[in-house]
Formats: structure tokens, sequence, C-alpha cells
């Protein structure tokens, strides 16, 4: 009996194993390179042991804070050996097309507009890859993305009336350095700050208001707390002082411009993202200046009362948006119409970018839908060639991308964007495949400007 129980009990290990390396071998095999990317690295997606010569389901989901999922999804046709290669093939058809390793990442969207309305951050660091044959799953696969190399350190700053955050790679001393400075969103941007320092740079995260010890508002905001910034910067032992950057998006990428021209000999090199070169009034009072200068405003031009703005949209001179979901704000008009009401004051109200003395590099997307940055850049172009300014400088102007040109590979479906300052949504413009190239190539021509100019 006992000899009976020994054998069943082998023969059942037997079996066991046996079923074990069966499975082993015939389940599909999902193989990301790199395993654990930078949030700025494309990764290669191949899925092997797959049947051969049938159309399967790749999708690529995530979660936002309120635990929404987010999720993209494409059909592939596998080869003769049963592989797929996200890298190198293009779908059959899903939510983009087109080779693109990193399609399934930035056609990340979801399936409820409705969630839209209340979602926030989303959690792209972690993104499940599963594969469907039909309706049924064949296997699964986390790929973790770095929000910031191990290496770089991170460190709050308080002191001589700076706000902000410092990230640098370990070790480093005199290496090159960069000041980044947010849009009219406010708060530090720490995220844009940690990638740039997990590429060697010392980068100082600026706040300039909606932080605690800030102002609450975009307006009168002393350009003497830059210039105070600039100097305690370049005292850091990270930062070699002859080799500086700034960079800022949207109001900020005004504010770099502003910054470069009062200020020519603080800095080595100057990034705007989607910027003007107008100065513009505060956000919550347009009879305020948004920017001030020993004690004096920055000419700008002003934003009339809400009456005369409605008054105008129902003369059909600007669009009559509501801002809401279902009918977000459309500002590049409000913003050309501006300009030609107050035509008399733009001269005084352009920044003199003749005074830089540094490297500029200049980004925009043609179908901005929050102001004209494409049209902007031109402007500022055209300025330093008629003022026979001898800078180098470049203007990176991408076709359907809008004012969201951002950091690399993240969702970027065409979506209402609401704005925490003005409390009305927004269009942005562009479309999800041509703010993904934008992103792409936009940081890509980052790296190569600031590599250039600094190191």
């Amino acid at each position: 009996m006992n000899k009976m129980i020994h054998y069943v009990l082998i023969f059942s290990v037997i079996i066991i194993m046996g079923v074990t390396l069966f499975w082993l071998k015939s389940t599909p095999n999902i193989f990301v390179t790199p395993e654990h990317p930078l949030i700025d690295e494309p990764v290669e997606i191949l899925i092997s042991k797959l049947p051969a010569n049938q159309q399967i389901i790749i999708e690529a989901s995530c979660k936002d804070k309120d635990n929404n999922a987010w999720t993209s999804r494409a059909t592939f046709q596998t080869d003769d050996k049963g592989v797929v290669n996200v890298a190198k093939q293009a779908p059959i058809s899903g939510s983009y097309s087109g080779i693109d390793p990193m399609g399934l990442i930035w056609s990340i969207a979801p399936a409820d507009t409705e969630v839209l309305k209340r979602t926030g951050v989303l959690n792209t660091q972690e993104i499940s890859i599963s594969v469907f044959l039909k309706d049924k799953l064949l296997t699964q696969k986390i790929i973790h993305r770095l929000p910031v190399a191990s290496n770089v350190e991170k460190k709050e700053i308080r002191e001589n009336g700076i706000v902000g955050t410092l990230f640098y790679p370990k070790g480093i001393k005199n290496g090159p350095g960069v000041i980044v400075v947010g849009g009219s969103g406010g708060r530090i941007p720490e995220d844009f700050a940690q990638l740039l320092a997990s590429h060697g740079y010392a980068v100082l995260a600026l706040g300039f208001f909606r932080v605690e010890g800030l102002p609450k508002k975009l307006e009168n905001i002393p350009l003497e707390y830059f210039e105070n910034a600039f100097h305690w910067f370049k005292q850091q032992p990270e930062v070699d002082k002859n080799r500086v950057a700034i960079c800022g998006r949207s109001r900020g990428g005004e504010l770099v411009l502003l910054l470069a021209a009062t200020f020519p000999e603080q800095m080595q090199a100057v990034i705007a993202y989607v910027p003007s070169g107008i100065v513009w009034a505060g956000l919550s009072d347009g009879s305020k200046p948004a920017w001030t200068y020993k004690g004096q405003p920055i000419p700008f031009i002003k934003r009339p009362l809400d009456e005369e703005m409605l008054e105008a949209a129902k003369q059909g001179l600007i669009p009559d948006n509501k801002g809401t979901f279902e009918d977000p704000e459309e500002n590049t008009s409000k913003f050309l119409y501006l300009m030609k009401k107050f035509s008399k004051d733009v001269e005084a109200a352009t920044i003199p970018v003749e005074k830089i003395i540094c490297p500029v590099l200049l980004i925009s997307g043609e179908d901005d839908k929050m102001w004209p940055s494409t049209l902007f850049s031109n402007m500022i172009m055209e300025r330093l060639d008629k003022k026979k300014s001898t800078i180098v400088r470049n203007h990176l102007q991408f076709p359907n991308a809008g004012h969201g040109v951002q950091n690399p590979y993240g969702p970027t479906p065409g979506r209402p964007y609401y704005h925490q300052v003005a409390g009305a949504w927004m269009t942005v413009g562009g479309t999800a495949q041509g703010n993904s190239s934008a992103d792409k190539l936009a940081w890509e021509g980052v790296l190569s400007f600031l590599n250039e100019t600094l190191k």
C-alpha cells in the first residue's frame, strides 16, 4: 500500500513538472528593452511564442489618481515564428497608426470621457501590457518606467527668498546648470527639472507663484526675484557659474525671454517652449502687470473687462466659448483680437530680444489654441533679424501640435484641459499623434541644444 502511494506521488510530481514545462514553453513571452527605462526613453516591446500568422491584440493601460483605467489597443499580425515586434511593425488597426515604438503609450486614453472631467495625475510610471488572442488573455507584463535617474539627488530650497527644488546628479561639481520655471499654472516644475537632471545637469525648479511663501497670483512679480535666484544658483558647488541656462513654458516662455533681455550676462542659453515675445497682463486682473522691475511695471497689453470680451464675442470677433468641458475656451483668437485692438501698444510691450547675447531655442505648435506661439516665435526671429542680432537662434515649429508640447512619451490624447488658475476648460490644440511627435522631437532638440551650449 505504501509503495502504491509512493508511486502515485512520484507519478503526480512527474505530471506536474511536465505540465509546467509545457506551459513555460507554450506561454508567450513579453520582452521589454530596456527593462527599467527612464520615462523619456523609448522602449522596444517584443512578444514571442505566439501563434504564427495570427492577429493578436496588445493593450497598454495605466491608472489615474482615482483608479480609473486609461488604455490603448492595437491589432498586430504575428510572423511565421509567432513574433510581434511593436518597434518594427505598424498595427493593422488600433489607437495609433504607423510604425511607432511608443504608440501604445502615448495613445493611452480613458474609455469614458467623463473621466477627463475629474481626473488628476496619471501613473505613467507603471504601464501594464496585456496580449490577447481574440478575447483570450495570453500574457501580461508591467513596464516600470523611472521618472528620475537613481543617481539624482533632491533638495527643497527655502532660503534667500527662493522657493524651489534643486536636483543634481550625485557627486557633480561645477557642472552645467539649468533654471526651470513653470507657466500660468504656477507651482514648482519638478517633473521637467528632475528629467533634465537625469541627463547630467544641476537643475533648479523655481516657483514664482501659487506656492507657499510666494504670491498667490501671476501679477506684479518682481524680476529681481529671478535675478536673486541666478545669484544663489551660481554659488552652489554643483554649478559652474559660466554654464547656466534658463527654460520656461508658455507664460514661463515669455518670462525667460524677458529675463534674458533684462539680465543678458546672467545666462548662456535660453529655451522657450510655446512662448510669447510680447508681454501680457497678469492673469487674475487684466489691468495689472504680470512683471515689474525696480518697482515699475513692465509694459504689457491689457486684457479688457469680461463685459467687453462678451460684446466682442456677440459681434463674432472672438469665439463665444463657455469654458466648459463640452465647450472649452479657444484663446488664440482672443490674443489675435487683442493684438489688433491694442496695436499701438504692441511695440512697447514687445520684449527687446535683440538685447539677448546667448543662444536661444524656441519651440512652438502650429495648431496652438491657447495662444499663437508659432506666430509669436516667428515675430521673435524676425525681430532678431531686423535688429541684426548675431546670436545663435533656432525655432522648432511642429505641425499638428498644440500648446501642450511637453515631456516625451506620455499619453497625449487631444482633450480639453482644465486650467486651475483660470477656472475654465480650455482646448490646447493639435492631434494626439502630432503632439506626440512634437514632444519627442522637441525633447531631442532641447538635449542637443543644451549639450552644444553648456557642455
